[in-house]
């Protein structure tokens, strides 16, 4: 099943970890029995410019922890003590072309992602349509390069 999961930059240097990293340790809010290693996943960052910064694979089940693995990216620590965690794999970096959600919006099958109708949240299921879709438009953007 396809993912997007959504990442606030103001409880965490999400952007710089996704620029540095190969694999991010990913909130999982909801949906923890549900999600599979295998899942694909768009990493979706809020806020003025919030937008599909990067596409990845979930590589185990979620997993508890009382100090998550990533901890020096977050900028607020008690947000994310004692929570479950999802290692994805970086697979394709958007970073310096996103897929922002003034664009999404104009895309009819985009249009209807959860994280634009109703975003508040950490993990959101995203239909085999508009996977493929995401998948299509991050395609034409390449990937960035470390």
């Amino acid at each position: 099943m396809p993912w997007l999961f959504q990442a606030n930059p103001r409880y965490s240097r999400i952007y710089e970890a996704i620029a540095s990293r190969d694999q991010i340790y990913w909130l999982v809010t909801r949906y923890g029995r549900e999600i599979l290693p295998g899942d694909r996943v768009a990493l979706w960052l809020a806020g003025q410019q919030a937008g599909v910064y990067a596409l990845g694979c979930v590589q185990a089940l979620p997993q508890y922890y009382d100090v998550p693995p990533d901890w020096e990216i977050w900028l607020a620590p008690a947000r994310a003590q004692a929570r479950t965690y999802v290692p994805v794999q970086l697979t394709q970096k958007l970073l310096t072309q996103p897929l922002l959600k003034s664009e999404l919006e104009r895309d009819r099958h985009l249009q209807h992602l959860a994280v634009i109708r109703v975003p508040p949240g950490t993990n959101f299921r995203v239909t085999p349509a508009q996977w493929q879709q995401l998948q299509r438009s991050c395609t034409a953007r390449g990937n960035d390069h470390d």
